[in-house]
């Protein structure tokens, strides 16, 4: 099933989330920063109200963050810890690896290369 949320192509952002058995996948694309950090918000709030037990970010096809963007990731990153649900990042493109790391957020934050390790990741915990 898939839903299209947080949709702000004027400014180039659009997330779609996809639920699986026991979680949801949101595949966000273009740029995260002050002008989408709501409609990103909305996007991970929905797909965080369902019950599940993981969250994967599908962030290949994301282009930018600033650190707008980065709160907001945060901002889900510790909702998720309140409701136990396991949040993964993967396909993170080098420049947002890259401040992902300057940021010491890979020593919090789960990040994977690619959608099998996420999927992996989550059901060795579950």
């Amino acid at each position: 099933m898939e839903a299209k949320n947080g949709s702000d192509q004027q400014r180039g952002f659009d997330a779609t989330a996809e639920e699986h058995a026991q979680g949801v996948i949101l595949r966000i694309s273009g740029e995260l920063d002050a002008n989408t950090a709501i409609a990103a918000d909305d996007s991970l709030n929905h797909a965080m109200a369902k019950p599940v037990r993981f969250l994967l970010i599908d962030c290949r096809s994301l282009r930018y963050v600033s650190s707008a963007g980065l709160g907001v990731f945060l901002s889900a990153f510790y909702a998720c810890q309140q409701k136990e649900i396991n949040m993964v990042f993967f396909g993170l493109q080098p420049k947002i690896k890259n401040v992902f790391s300057i940021l010491g957020l890979e020593r919090i934050m789960h990040c994977v290369d690619t959608e099998k390790e996420a999927l992996q990741s989550v059901h060795k915990t579950s």
